[in-house]
């Protein structure tokens, strides 16, 4: 099975104010997280230096291996 990503953001508006603020993104799968996060870290990292990110899978699918029903006009083959 595949799981859901959450890009999660923390950063403060100044450093070790110990105030932060913080976002989540989701994603269907991880290399996707992981190529917005290393853009939305380089981005908010410019102006704000105490800044931590990661994706984290989670326990939600985003695609399941169960197969697919077999269209019902399909002819049998003898």
């Amino acid at each position: 099975m595949t799981f859901w990503y959450m890009l999660v953001v923390s950063y403060s508006l100044e450093f070790n104010s110990g105030d932060k603020l913080d976002f989540r993104i989701p994603f269907k799968n991880y290399h996707s997280c992981i190529a917005v996060q290393d853009q939305i870290h380089a981005a908010i990292y410019t102006e704000y230096r105490d800044i931590y990110s990661r994706c984290v899978e989670t326990d939600v699918a985003s695609k399941s291996m169960r197969p697919k029903m077999r269209p019902k006009n399909l002819k049998k083959e003898k």
